[in-house]
């Protein structure tokens, strides 16, 4: 009975870090086409979706259904990168 608890819980941890990174996307793809948005502002929502990749690549990994972790990653180090280019 725990472990059908800690399954749930775990499940329900797992639904919402994935929720959050497609709510992160959907509103950082509408800000990106406002004209008013800094530079300041899209490297935030850049560093944003980056670690949305990563907790979700996590999700994956955990799940055993393996995203392209490999990709995942080069994704990520890409965004990082993309933000120290000023």
């Amino acid at each position: 009975m725990t472990e059908l608890i800690a399954e749930r819980i775990t499940d329900r941890t797992e639904n919402l870090v994935v929720n959050t990174a497609r709510n992160d996307a959907a509103y950082a793809l509408t800000m990106s086409q406002r004209p008013e948005i800094s530079r300041d502002e899209l490297c935030r929502l850049v560093a944003k979706l980056a670690g949305a990749v990563r907790d979700v690549a996590s999700v994956a990994d955990m799940r055993g259904e393996r995203l392209n972790s490999p990709a995942a990653r080069a994704l990520e180090e890409a965004l990082r990168a993309a933000l120290t280019q000023r």
